[in-house]
C-alpha cells in the first residue's frame, strides 16, 4: 500500500486494526467526514476508489479490487449504509457513493464541477461486482490528473511546510483555539478534528502543540486518539465520564456520541457504567448512569500523552467541570496582579486585557526610565568629591539599563500579539456573521423538507385508504399485480428502484385461486413475499429460507421444466404449526411464475 501523503489519510489509516491492510474501513461518522476532507484536499495527489456497502454486505469486492489495483489507487469501504448518507452530506451534489456502487476519484478537486471524471460503477449481483471490478481498474488505468483550481485561503500547508512547536495561548468558543508560536500566532480550526466539542475540553492554556503552519492555520501534527480506541478503551462493565450532550444522549470521547437519557444540563460531566459496549459509530451502546461510583476510569486525552478529556469529580469536593475556562499563558503577570481571567469565548475581553498589561508595562517603563535619568543626574552633578560606592553604583545602573530594554523588548512583542489578535478577532466576527446566516437558511430549508414529508405520508394515507376499502380491479390477476406495484413503490426507496426493479413474471393456474382459499396467513404476507422474490431481496434473507426443491429426499435431483425452468420453495411462515410456504418457477431468463400457495409439505406444483 503506497503510503498517504497527507496528515488526513495518517488519520483515516488508523480506522482499520491493521494498517496494512489492502483497503481501509470507515466504521464512523468521523471518518466519512475526514474520508470527503481528503477526497477534497486540492494537493491529493493518489487515485482513490470508495465502495459502498448494502445489508448483507458489500457487492463489489473491496480486497479483490485492492489486489487488482495493486496500490494504483487507495480503496476505502463504507462499512454500513448509514455513513453513506454522512458521506454524500460532506460531499459536492452527485460525487457521493451509496447503495453498494463504487466511485472512482481523479487526483485533484478538478472533477468536483465535472463528476463524469468520478466514474459511477454499480453492481447488484455477484457477477455484477465482478465486472464492476474490472471497470474500476480500467478507469484507474486511464485516470489523468484533473487540473486543480487556485486554492483558497484556507488550503492546507504545503507538504514542504517545516514543523513548528507552540504553546495553547487562548480558547475562544465555539471551535477556535489561539497558539503562540516563536514568531506569531496561529489558529486551531477545532471544527474539522472534534465537530460540536468545546475546545476547552480538547486543549489546555500552556499545553504544548506541535504542527505545521500555512495561511495562519496550525495543523496538529501530533498523535490524536481515534473513536475506535475510543470504543476499546471504554471496557465492558467499567465507570467512565461522559459529557452530556442533550437529555438524550451523551459522549463518550469527540465524535463517539451515544444515545443515554439523562436530567443533566448540557455541558455536564456524569458517570456512566458500560452495561454493553458498542460500535465506534456510536450505536449499540447501552449505558447507566452511576451517581455516587467508588472507581472512574479516567478518559483518553484527545492528543497522546495529554491529560484526559474530561474528568468526573465528586460533586461533595469540587463542582464539576462543564468547560474548562480558557487563559492565556501570555497574561498570567496581569492575573497575578488581580486581573480577571476572561471568559471562554470572549476575545474582546482577553483584548482588554492585553491591554491593560500593556498600559502596565508602559508605566513601569516609564518609571525606570526616570529613575535612571535621576541617577545619571545625581552623578553628572557630582563634584571631583568621589562616591562612596562607585562599583555598586555602576552595577545597579546597568541592572536599570537591562531591566529596561527587557521591558521594551517585552512590550515590542505584546504590540505584536495584540495586533494579531485584532485580526483574528475580526476575522472570527466575519465567520460568525457567516455562519449565523448559514444556519438560518438551513433552518428554513429543514421546515421546508418536513412539510413536504408531511404532505408525502399524507398522501401515502390516502392511497392506502382507498385501497384497502375494496379491489379496485374484477380481474384477481390485474388486482394481484396492482397490489405487488404498490408493495413495491412503497418498499423500496426512491434511490434504489432502479437498481431494484421488478422481475418479469406469471401466474399458474391455481395460484391466484389457492391465494383466496389458504388461511392463516394474511393476503398482505403473499404481496410482500412475492414482491422480495421479483426483486431478489428473499435470495438472502435467511427467514425467508428460500431454496430449490427436490425430486425426493436429500441428495435426489432438482425438479426442473423444460419451459418454466427450476421449481423453488420461500417460506411464508417459520416457526409455527403447518408453515404456509410459497413456490414457483424461475426461468433462465429470470421470469418468475407463481405456482401454489400452501402448508410446508404441499409440493404439487
Amino acid at each position: 500500500m503506497v503510503k498517504p501523503t497527507h496528515p488526513t489519510e495518517d488519520i483515516l489509516a488508523t480506522t482499520t486494526n491493521d494498517i496494512s491492510a489492502p483497503y481501509r474501513i470507515i466504521g464512523s461518522t468521523r471518518d466519512a467526514m475526514e474520508l470527503a476532507g481528503m477526497l477534497l484536499h486540492p494537493e491529493r495527489e493518489q487515485p482513490a476508489v470508495v465502495v459502498s456497502t448494502m445489508k448483507n454486505g458489500p457487492v463489489i469486492d473491496p480486497a479483490v479490487l485492492a489486489s487488482r489495483l495493486g496500490g494504483e489507487a487507495d480503496v476505502y469501504l463504507l462499512n454500513s449504509t448509514s455513513l453513506a448518507y454522512d458521506f454524500s452530506d460532506a460531499m459536492p451534489i452527485d460525487t457521493s457513493v451509496y447503495g453498494g456502487a463504487a466511485r472512482c476519484y481523479p487526483p485533484g478537486t478538478g472533477w468536483v464541477n465535472n463528476s463524469g471524471k468520478a466514474m459511477l460503477r454499480r453492481a447488484c449481483t455477484e457477477d455484477e461486482g465482478r465486472a464492476a471490478v474490472t471497470l474500476l481498474v480500467e478507469d484507474v488505468a486511464a485516470m489523468v490528473v484533473v487540473p486543480t483550481k487556485m486554492a483558497t485561503s484556507s488550503a492546507p500547508r504545503p507538504p514542504s511546510a517545516a514543523a513548528v512547536h507552540g504553546v495553547v495561548s487562548l480558547i475562544v468558543e465555539p471551535d477556535c483555539v489561539l497558539v503562540k508560536l516563536e514568531d506569531g500566532i496561529a489558529r486551531i480550526d477545532t471544527s474539522a478534528i472534534a465537530p460540536g466539542i468545546s475546545p476547552a475540553l480538547l486543549f489546555r492554556p500552556a499545553q504544548k502543540v506541535t504542527g505545521t503552519v500555512y495561511d495562519g492555520i496550525l495543523t496538529i501534527t501530533d498523535a490524536l486518539h481515534t473513536v475506535d480506541e475510543a470504543a476499546e478503551h471504554a471496557a465492558l462493565g467499567t465507570v467512565q465520564p461522559a459529557l452530556v450532550l442533550s437529555p438524550k444522549s451523551v459522549a463518550l470521547f469527540p465524535g463517539l456520541p451515544v444515545r443515554h437519557a439523562n436530567d443533566e444540563p448540557a455541558g455536564s460531566i456524569i458517570a456512566v457504567q458500560i452495561v454493553l459496549s458498542g460500535r465506534a459509530d456510536g450505536k449499540a451502546w447501552k449505558l447507566a448512569t452511576v451517581p455516587d461510583p467508588d472507581k472512574v476510569t479516567d478518559a483518553l486525552p484527545f492528543v497522546a500523552g495529554a491529560e484526559p478529556w474530561i474528568r468526573w469529580e465528586p460533586a461533595a469536593e469540587t463542582p464539576q467541570r462543564t468547560v474548562p475556562a480558557p487563559v492565556s499563558a501570555s497574561l498570567r503577570p496581569a492575573q497575578a496582579q488581580g486581573s480577571a481571567t476572561p471568559a471562554a469565548g470572549d476575545v474582546f475581553a482577553a483584548l482588554d486585557m492585553v491591554r491593560s498589561r500593556l498600559e502596565h508595562l508602559s508605566a513601569d517603563n516609564e518609571q525606570l526610565s526616570r529613575e535612571l535619568e535621576a541617577l545619571l543626574m545625581e552623578s553628572a552633578a557630582q563634584d571631583s568629591t568621589p562616591l562612596p560606592f562607585p562599583a555598586f553604583v555602576g552595577a545597579e545602573v546597568e541592572r536599570l539599563r537591562s531591566q529596561v530594554a527587557l521591558l521594551i523588548r517585552e512590550k515590542a512583542d505584546m504590540l505584536g500579539d495584540y495586533r494579531r489578535a485584532m485580526v483574528d478577532a475580526d476575522d472570527l466576527a466575519d465567520e460568525n456573521v457567516r455562519l449565523a446566516h448559514t444556519g438560518e437558511r438551513l433552518r428554513d430549508e429543514i421546515r421546508t423538507e418536513r412539510a413536504r414529508a408531511a404532505r408525502a405520508r399524507q398522501m401515502s394515507r390516502d392511497i392506502t385508504d382507498v385501497a384497502d376499502d375494496s379491489p379496485l380491479f374484477n380481474d384477481p390477476e390485474n388486482q394481484f399485480r396492482h397490489e405487488i406495484y404498490l408493495e413495491w413503490a412503497k418498499r423500496i426507496p426512491a434511490a434504489s428502484k432502479a437498481e431494484t426493479p421488478l422481475a418479469e413474471y406469471g401466474f399458474a393456474d391455481r395460484f391466484l385461486a389457492g391465494v383466496e382459499e389458504i388461511q392463516g396467513v394474511e393476503r398482505s404476507k403473499i404481496i410482500a413475499v412475492a414482491v422480495e422474490v421479483l426483486t431478489g431481496l428473499a435470495d438472502s434473507m435467511p427467514g425467508r429460507d428460500m431454496h430449490r426443491l427436490r425430486i425426493g429426499h436429500a441428495g435426489a435431483g432438482f425438479i426442473e421444466d423444460p419451459e418454466l425452468g427450476t421449481a423453488w420453495r420461500v417460506a411464508l411462515q417459520v416457526k409455527t404449526a403447518s408453515a404456509r410456504r410459497m413456490h414457483f418457477w424461475r426461468g433462465t431468463d429470470g421470469k418468475v411464475v407463481f405456482a401454489t400457495v400452501g402448508v410446508h409439505d404441499d409440493m404439487d406444483i
